[in-house]
């Protein structure tokens, strides 16, 4: 996502302005594999670093001897996204059984069925999810917003990233500082079932590139003879650039010198990452189906997360991108302040956000929250000095909070793709891992979580909320503000 041409941006204006104008350790849960627990041990691996991320990417596919199922929201053309995609090539021309299935809103214009056309050719699977135009205000808003990497079904990585520079430290204009969980155990079979039955859902599709114009078609045979020879040489020279930029992403290599750095900065990363075992671990899914059931009475995550906020005794830490509270979740945190929970919340500034309306629904809610017992931090947008990148790859770029996390009492983690949005609440199909009574994983989350608190401005007053309200902020970026400002506190169900 980045900021003008954010994907959570564009998808949301275009909402607005139509609007507007055996597994015998299992819990009783067992048969529902959206919502399971497990009680054996699991290895886990925290992935807080960009870099180290997709280096663990890149050797869980190398590790790969038979299948591997990829489930993502946005899936870019980019560097990151070229090493991945041929990695995952290079395993199917093996004989390795490679699926994907993307949220087509957000990968149309990407990975086009171009591109997949392409993927199909060496044997890969491509699925599209919901492919009805976001401008329909009902079966539009049902996006898949899952995030996943699963091989052989023994290990995964999901949480915050997508696959894109942006995720991993290697755009020049803007990076997310975000986290996930590699996890090995026997939950990782649930969740398999649950890619397996969202891959083969009503709204999961295949979709063909199109037809490569042809001088008979009909189009062309309507007026004026130059006119239509015109037309047509257009569309073919531009069907033939895609079709050939599709066959150069997934078969020209990457600079070899752009592709060592980007490896070995990120192996460095990567033994520098958290490892350690959770024996209660949970996983958490909304199902692949869309309608008023699946937005309320069908709803998994945010029950289990409001729950989570409503029995929490002591501190709660909400690491999240967006904060934009509902009825449910007011009523969850003022439960929490009732008891004297403390309660602590890390999002985006306006400098650092790629969603300035959601900034614009934040900033309108900032105080009153901070009357009721809110200890909110906004993250100002400056690379951490601790958060080492190839410097040459990530330039001067702008960073932002995108990571989806929740501690409670400083021993249960809750990790995933779930923002505090009524869009993940509500219409999204999401996933999280949760693992319980693990003060050790705690304690590491809270620490990075606390790294990036340290880079952030403190909103403690009603001054320190109006003193940051344009933080770094251009005269662009402050008149946008205004003008999504009154839209995004009208239509934020939406957002």
């Amino acid at each position: 996502m980045k900021t003008m041409n954010a994907p959570k941006w564009v998808m949301t204006l275009s909402l607005l302005s139509v609007a507007m104008f055996s597994h015998g350790t299992f819990a009783q849960e067992a048969l529902n594999p959206f919502s399971v627990k497990s009680a054996a041990p699991h290895e886990l691996i925290l992935l807080n670093h960009g870099l180290a991320s997709l280096e663990e990417r890149l050797q869980m596919i190398d590790r790969a001897e038979k299948s591997i199922e990829v489930e993502y929201f946005i899936y870019r053309t980019d560097k990151s996204a070229k090493l991945f995609t041929q990695a995952l090539v290079k395993k199917a021309r093996q004989g390795v059984k490679v699926r994907i299935l993307l949220d087509y809103f957000m990968v149309k214009n990407d990975l086009s069925p171009f591109y997949t056309h392409e993927l199909e050719k060496e044997g890969i699977e491509v699925k599209y999810f919901n492919i009805t135009s976001t401008l329909n205000l009902f079966s539009g808003q049902y996006r898949n917003h899952r995030k996943l990497l699963l091989i052989d079904g023994n290990e995964i990585i999901t949480g915050g990233r997508n696959i894109g520079d942006e995720y991993f430290d290697l755009s020049k204009d803007y990076n997310f500082m975000d986290r996930e969980l590699h996890i090995e155990g026997e939950l990782v079979k649930s969740i398999e079932t649950t890619f397996n039955e969202t891959f083969v859902a009503e709204k999961s599709v295949r979709v063909a590139r199109e037809k490569m114009p042809e001088a008979d078609d009909a189009k062309y045979r309507r007026g004026d003879a130059n006119n239509d020879d015109n037309a047509f040489n257009y569309d073919l020279k531009n069907w033939n650039k895609k079709v050939a930029a599709a066959k150069s992403f997934i078969n020209d290599s990457m600079d070899s010198s752009v592709e060592t750095s980007i490896r070995n900065k990120g192996d460095t990363e990567l033994k520098k990452e958290y490892r350690g075992t959770c024996d209660q671990l949970g996983f958490h899914s909304e199902y692949p189906s869309i309608g008023t059931k699946n937005r309320k009475e069908d709803r998994v995550i945010k029950h289990f997360i409001f729950d989570k906020i409503k029995n929490a005794e002591k501190q709660i830490i909400i690491d999240s991108p967006y904060f934009i509270v509902n009825d449910e979740l007011a009523g969850a945190l003022e439960n929490a302040f009732n008891k004297k929970v403390d309660v602590k919340l890390l999002t985006n500034s306006l400098n650092s956000t790629d969603a300035i309306y959601v900034y614009a629904a934040f900033d309108s809610i900032a105080n009153e929250w901070l009357k009721k017992g809110l200890d909110s931090y906004i993250f100002k947008g400056q690379k951490p000095k601790s958060y080492e990148v190839v410097e040459n790859l990530s330039g001067d770029a702008r960073f932002g909070v995108h990571a989806k996390t929740f501690v409670f009492d400083q021993k249960d983690v809750v990790i995933g793709t779930y923002n505090v949005d009524p869009r993940s609440a509500n219409f999204n199909a999401e996933m999280i891992i949760s693992c319980e009574n693990n003060p050790e994983l705690a304690a590491q989350v809270q620490g990075d979580i606390k790294s990036r608190m340290d880079e952030s401005i403190h909103l403690d007053s009603a001054k320190a909320i109006k003193d940051a309200e344009f933080y770094q902020t251009g005269f662009g970026k402050k008149l946008l503000y205004y003008i999504v400002k009154i839209p995004s506190n009208i239509f934020g169900y939406l957002l």
